[in-house]
């Protein structure tokens, strides 16, 4: 019985581990900006770019024609990215797999200590062959998991994946 519960524990850590959200050191990788035009005020912490914005942080990008970078001022750590464009882009390598998870909107507000991805406008998120459009996606990128609704007429399209059997001892 103990053998059992070891091997159902280790299936368990694997399945688990294999469905990681994000990759964990993203977030302190270098914030690698271009951009046609760019400001940046130090006493607020806030950087503007504009015009063919292009965003790289370890495995995260984003593609946008207006982006507000904001920074905490007491820790200098960059706290939220409001990206707009027409759609804005936003895609991360979600597992060592490759899986990337990608979405797309008229804005992209990601707040980074809190791993929150809120999409709004023709929204767009595709993970691991599962995707969702609404006008306004909540995607929890740590834990995977999200909620959308329609603000206009229509309603949320989803299209979920089927889960493979589980193996057999």
């Amino acid at each position: 019985m103990k053998r059992f519960i070891n091997a159902s524990m280790l299936l368990t850590t694997a399945l688990i581990g294999q469905y990681t959200y994000a990759l964990p050191d993203d977030i302190n990788k270098p914030l690698e900006i271009q951009a046609d035009e760019a400001s940046f005020d130090q006493n607020s912490g806030q950087a503007i770019y504009k015009g063919n914005v292009f965003v790289k942080q370890g495995s995260i990008e984003i593609q946008a024609e207006y982006l507000k970078v904001s920074t905490d001022a007491n820790t200098r750590k960059f706290s939220s990215l409001e990206a707009s464009g027409s759609p804005a882009k936003f895609s991360q390598q979600v597992d060592w797999s490759g899986n990337i998870v990608i979405s797309k909107g008229n804005e992209i507000h990601y707040q980074t200590d809190e791993s929150k991805l809120e999409i709004i406008g023709d929204g767009y998120l595709s993970r691991i062959q599962n995707s969702i459009t609404a006008d306004y996606i909540l995607y929890m990128i740590q834990d995977g998991t999200f909620s959308a609704e329609k603000k206009d007429s229509g309603r949320v399209s989803m299209t979920l994946q089927p889960q493979a059997p589980e193996a057999k001892q």
